[in-house]
This record gives C-alpha cells, sequence and structure tokens, in this order.
C-alpha cells in the first residue's frame, strides 16, 4: 500500500503539498496540483480516512437506534432517513439494541464521542432527562416512540384517535365484545395511546372491558396468538380484535382459524402500522397506514437542518396524519 511520503517523493514536493491536495485545505499552484494528482494515481494512493475525518468539524455520519430491523415498519422509516441523508451526503449507522439499555449507551457514546454528529430515536430505553441532556449537547431527534414533556424534537402519529378510529369501525360493523392485542414493550408512548383509546372508547360506550392493561412480553406471532387463545377461552363471546401491529393480527387471525372461525364471517380483526404482513396473507388485514417513510424524511430533514445550524421549524414536535385502509378482516 502506498504511502503520503512516496507521492510527495514522486510529485518532488513536501508531504504538507499533498495532505493540501488531497484535503482541498489551502491553495496549490494548478501545475503542483496535477504534479501530485498524477502521482497519487499511479501510485493508487487511498487516504487515511480517519485522519480526514479528524480534520474535518463534522463526521457526515448520524446514528440511527431501534429495537430491530426485524418490523418492517422500522425499515420503511429507515428507508426516508436514508433517502434525506443520501441527498444530504450523509451516511446512516442503523444500530439495534433489543431494548438492551447498556448497548443503547455504547452506542450513544459514539455521539459523546464525536464519532457521529446527530442521532435518530426510533426506540429507546433513555429516561426524559437522558434525552434532555443529550439534546442540549447534541442534534436529536426522535420518530414514531418519544417521550412527552422533553425538549427533544419527535415526529410521530396520533396513536390515540387512529385505535380510535379502528374502535369504531368495529362498533359500527355491530362488534361489541372487542378484545384487544398487544405484546412487546408496555412503556413506550404508542402501546400507552392505543390501549388508552381502546379502554376509553369501551367505557364511553358501556361495553365490558375484556381486555386489562398488557402485561410486558416478547414481541411477535406466537405471543399474539396465545394471548387470542387465552381471551377466546375466558371470553368466548369476543367477536373482534385490535391488535397494536400487523404481525400480531396474523397471529391471532391464526388463532381464529384454529377454532374453526372464519375472517370475517365470525370475527373480526385489525392491525397496525400497514406493513407487508397486513396484505400478504389471506383474508388481507384492515390497518392504520402511518407514512413511515415520511416519518423518517421528515425527522431526518430537521435533524439535517440542527446538524448544519440551519433555522429550524417551531412545530418540531408533529403529529402527521394517518389513514385507515379497510381489507377483507372487516369486510363482509
Amino acid at each position: 500500500m502506498s504511502t503520503i511520503e512516496q507521492v510527495a517523493l514522486l510529485a518532488k514536493v513536501s508531504v504538507a503539498t499533498v495532505s493540501r491536495v488531497v484535503n482541498n485545505s489551502a491553495y496549490v499552484s494548478e501545475a503542483t496540483r496535477q504534479r501530485v494528482e498524477e502521482a497519487i494515481k499511479k501510485l493508487n494512493y487511498q487516504p487515511n480516512a480517519l485522519g480526514k475525518l479528524l480534520r474535518k468539524e463534522n463526521t457526515s455520519m448520524v446514528l440511527v437506534l431501534l429495537h430491530s430491523v426485524d418490523n418492517p415498519f422500522f425499515s420503511t422509516i429507515v428507508q426516508g432517513i436514508e433517502k434525506v441523508a443520501h441527498d444530504n451526503d450523509y451516511n446512516v449507522l442503523i444500530c439495534n439494541t433489543y431494548g438492551d439499555k447498556q448497548r443503547e449507551q455504547r452506542y450513544l457514546n459514539m455521539l459523546r464521542n464525536h464519532l457521529v454528529d446527530g442521532v435518530v430515536f426510533i426506540s429507546n430505553t433513555c429516561t426524559a432527562e437522558e434525552i434532555n441532556h443529550l439534546n442540549a449537547g447534541y442534534p436529536v431527534v426522535q420518530v414514531v416512540e418519544y417521550l412527552t414533556e422533553i425538549d427533544a424534537a419527535h415526529y410521530s402519529t396520533d396513536f390515540y384517535q387512529a385505535t380510535r378510529d379502528l374502535m369504531q369501525l368495529l362498533y359500527d360493523k355491530g362488534h361489541r365484545s372487542i378484545g384487544f392485542i398487544h405484546t412487546g414493550s408496555t412503556e413506550i408512548i404508542s402501546s400507552k395511546e392505543k390501549y388508552r383509546a381502546y379502554k376509553e372508547f369501551m367505557e364511553l360506550h358501556h361495553l365490558p372491558l375484556i381486555t386489562s392493561y398488557p402485561k410486558e412480553c416478547l414481541f411477535g406471532y406466537d405471543n399474539a396468538k396465545m394471548l387470542a387463545g387465552e381471551l377466546l377461552d375466558k371470553f368466548p363471546e369476543t367477536t373482534a380484535f385490535c391488535a397494536t401491529s400487523d404481525l400480531l393480527a396474523c397471529g391471532i387471525i391464526d388463532e381464529l382459524n384454529s377454532r374453526g372461525k372464519s375472517i370475517p364471517r365470525d370475527a373480526m380483526v385489525v392491525g397496525f402500522d400497514n406493513t407487508s404482513y397486513a396484505y400478504v396473507g389471506k383474508p388481507n388485514i384492515t390497518s392504520v397506514e402511518l407514512n413511515s417513510f415520511q416519518l423518517g424524511a421528515m425527522a431526518m430533514e430537521y435533524l439535517m437542518s440542527k446538524i448544519k445550524n440551519k433555522p429550524v421549524t417551531d412545530n418540531n414536535k408533529c403529529l402527521i396524519p394517518y389513514q385507515i385502509i379497510e381489507r377483507e378482516s372487516t369486510k363482509k
């Protein structure tokens, strides 16, 4: 591998002059620049990327923290983030935390050590105090999941109203015994708001609250299927389910089918996020489209403005519109 000293020797210049050409950091005559560039090409010299990074005021890198990339909903958010990053000549470092606070803090040390210029929180275990502290010193933004009453910006949707709309859809189709199924974290804003909407809707219409606030368990299809089975054993009159994600809706439908129930004739199921799980199986699942690509793009645009010290909108705690996509799981 060629060195900067070899380039300087071949071009008959100093090492400092080669460095100036490589970094375009000072005036060099055109003849000298051309001689250095020819030497670089002839020797196939590759400048030390870390050295260049240390000389720059920024890293052209942002950190994206999320629970895992298994959920296609998160993947679409990341696509929106990457689109804006690419447009700004930035790179994205995607880090799966799996809800592990120690792992998350290790990644955040990259921000504290200035190895990245900012962070996008899609999910995290940080306290409000911790995020406020980070936000005071670094560009920070939350997307989808967020903590309330803190200074950091967030871009999300109205989980409460979207769930109320789903409940109203089931109610208008004649359902009065409606179950609520959630797996995964119970401390995030989305799960809290979705359950609050379910509970208040049932109470408003004087319907039996057959699901209490869920206990935290591993997110996924299997646990959703199990919880649906337990609910049906206890409340066999249940004819509709409100699931907090499309994957969970798939597990519920499988449990209903295993009991000989036809969807939507015998029971109806709604999901959330409008991921590929909502439309690849039979029946297709009614779900909430959150415009996740747009959420990721808007969050990244805000972060880029913060990184570049550009003015940012006062409306940096934004809930963007959603849409109910009705499919076979609620259509008779």
